[in-house]
């Protein structure tokens, strides 16, 4: 269930982030569908705590560089990010493509960062974006961790809601793709949520968590190159594994 006052709060962020240009209460109030009292309360809130600036008298509010501050240093503490992101963006120089990471929530993965790709056509993910677990490649690297038994009853409890037309949601096929791409070693998503993109993934264990690593990119550059971006992800997490040991951290 969502909190109304953060909710609004992550819109009026996401409204900057977005228009990048100072906004009056009328405009804001406006963007947010707030009414202009709760918007007041919400500007001089973040006017008083310093997240929040006035340009000049009526020229509108402008965030301040604090939430960017706090972000840093809230990113900086991340036990994920500080091993894996270098890696990432090697990974993406090697195959061209972007390069995501993806833990479980539910039925759902959530992306903790992305490398997106530099080309002009790639596909294009945010971190905080919400994929189903079972359509991705990352996802079903996450979903291969379980125990047999555990993947079937997972399976048929799942919540396929979300899916896409080409999703598979039969549990009986989803188990045997899972379990033969377990043995392979990494796992395939064939445009199985956005059209015209597929992905390779594999499981990655660091830092106590079971998380998925994938490259992901268009058809038409991907075909025929599943192995070799297989390779390239075995790779990277040896990479990652043999770093992990060298610091005496805990996979």
């Amino acid at each position: 269930m969502s909190v109304r006052q953060v909710e609004n709060m992550l819109r009026f962020f996401e409204f900057f982030s977005a228009e990048q240009t100072p906004a009056t209460l009328t405009q804001l109030s406006s963007a947010l569908s707030l009414p202009m009292s709760s918007t007041s309360n919400l500007v001089s809130t973040l006017r008083e705590h310093g997240y929040l600036y006035e340009i000049r008298r009526r020229g509108g509010f402008y965030p301040t560089r604090r939430m960017f501050d706090v972000s840093q240093r809230i990113m900086d503490g991340d036990p994920v990010l500080n091993m894996v992101r270098d890696h990432m963006a090697d990974l993406r120089s090697e195959t061209g493509e972007t390069v995501l990471l993806a833990r479980r929530d539910g039925n759902e993965v959530i992306y903790l960062d992305t490398q997106v790709s530099t080309k002009g056509v790639r596909y294009s993910a945010q971190a905080g974006e919400r994929r189903p677990v079972y359509a991705i490649s990352s996802g079903k690297a996450i979903l291969s961790a379980l125990s047999d038994n555990d993947l079937k009853a997972e399976l048929e409890a799942m919540d396929y809601s979300k899916a896409a037309s080409n999703s598979i949601t039969d549990p009986d096929e989803l188990f045997r793709t899972i379990t033969e791409s377990r043995r392979r070693g990494w796992f395939l998503n064939a445009t199985e949520f956005t059209p015209e993109v597929s992905g390779v993934g594999m499981l990655l264990e660091v830092a106590g968590q079971k998380i998925g690593l994938s490259v992901a990119g268009p058809n038409y550059r991907m075909e025929g190159r599943h192995e070799e971006i297989a390779a390239a992800l075995g790779r990277t997490i040896d990479a990652i594994r043999a770093q992990v040991d060298e610091r005496g951290g805990s996979r």
